[in-house]
């Protein structure tokens, strides 16, 4: 088994390499419905309930702008919101960061890192942002200056909207891959700290390892926990990734998506008895797809809602789909729900749906 170091950096291309620069170019033709969003501008109409009124109903998009990889904490009252980089963020910021009291009104608030990190050049996808006595993580991908691969990094912040100092590279990838991608922390009921990520190019392999107590340092071997095996996994670009863990009573739930980010994306999920597995997929996989007007959901987060039960906190295509074809990944949310040990969204939906 491989061992994540510190010192391991990398950079990589792999089958999204596009995603933030093709977002850049297609963002300006592409048609923006709902609420608009200028950086460093409180926008009108976002949070447009009166305060402390619960919205009846929702309508997804709920964000209406490119909100690519949603990873959604709750602190206090109040839910955060995170994303791989955008075409219409500042020059050189990086991971913007939307506020919502409902999971339905979202209001930007800025960037995580208002300045991109000094060992990178790009490929800044897919935070994912934890707090732990007192102090935010955002682990996030970079591609090393030095070498062509992705790496995991870390950085800190003492508050939800940052800004955000990077702290470590956290490893990457063996020379002949893409790298890294996709780290989600994860911290279970005893204490202890887990990094669930994807190896990537050639390989599509979601694997977990532990955390110091610290945070900032991998300990431990990796272990690889999923890998393509499902039909639905495989398209024009096969693979799994994007994990997201809960517990659920005494199960360990890892949600993640598979097949083609860029048209038949969906959602599937797994268990198990351990953080470390092994995880057992759900044979009815995946259980958010692609239908009608919606394509390619997926790349989700679950958060509990302001009144109780979890939703599901996603993007999926807004024209296109692709950058290319003008689309945009907008923000959605759904419900799901457990029977037993089975799990469904009710969605994708365009609503009028009740609210959280």
């Amino acid at each position: 088994m491989a061992v994540v170091t510190v010192l391991e950096i990398l950079t990589g291309s792999r089958g999204r390499a596009g995603r933030a620069c093709a977002g850049r170019l297609a963002l300006a033709a592409a048609t923006v419905v709902g609420p608009m969003v200028v950086p460093g501008v409180r926008p009108r109409g976002v949070m447009a309930h009166a305060a402390g009124k619960t919205p009846a109903t929702y309508r997804n998009p709920v964000f209406a702008r490119d909100f690519p990889d949603p990873d959604v904490i709750k602190v206090g009252r109040a839910y955060y919101a995170y994303a791989t980089a955008t075409a219409w963020e500042a020059p050189d910021h990086i991971f913007p960061i939307l506020r919502s009291r409902d999971l339905v009104h979202w209001q930007y608030v800025g960037d995580a890192m208002p300045n991109s990190p000094v060992w990178s050049n790009g490929n800044y996808w897919a935070p994912g942002v934890v707090e732990h006595n007192g102090t935010f993580y955002l682990f996030y991908v970079g591609k090393d200056l030095r070498v062509d691969r992705n790496c995991v990094a870390v950085a800190t912040a003492g508050r939800p909207t940052g800004p955000f100092t990077h702290r470590a590279v956290l490893g990457c990838g063996d020379a002949g891959t893409a790298g890294y991608i996709d780290p989600q922390p994860f911290i279970d009921t005893t204490g202890r700290a887990y990094l669930y990520f994807k190896k990537d190019n050639p390989v599509h392999i979601i694997s977990v390892v532990r955390l110091r107590p610290d945070l900032l340092h991998a300990t431990g071997p990796i272990k690889d926990l999923l890998k393509l095996d499902q039909t639905w996994e495989f398209g024009s670009y096969s693979t799994v990734e994007a994990p997201f863990v809960i517990k659920h009573g005494r199960t360990y739930v890892l949600f993640y998506s598979g097949n083609n980010w860029q048209d038949n994306y969906a959602e599937g999920y797994a268990t198990s008895s351990s953080p470390l597995g092994p995880f057992k997929k759900y044979a009815r996989n995946p259980i958010l797809r692609g239908g009608g007007s919606v394509r390619g959901p997926g790349g989700a987060s679950l958060v509990e809602g302001p009144h109780g039960g979890w939703w599901m906190v996603y993007h999926a295509w807004s024209g296109g789909p692709g950058y290319d074809a003008g689309g945009v990944r907008t923000l959605r949310i759904d419900p799901i729900s457990w029977r037993g040990h089975t799990i469904s969204v009710r969605g994708p939906t365009t609503g009028p749906e009740p609210a959280p």
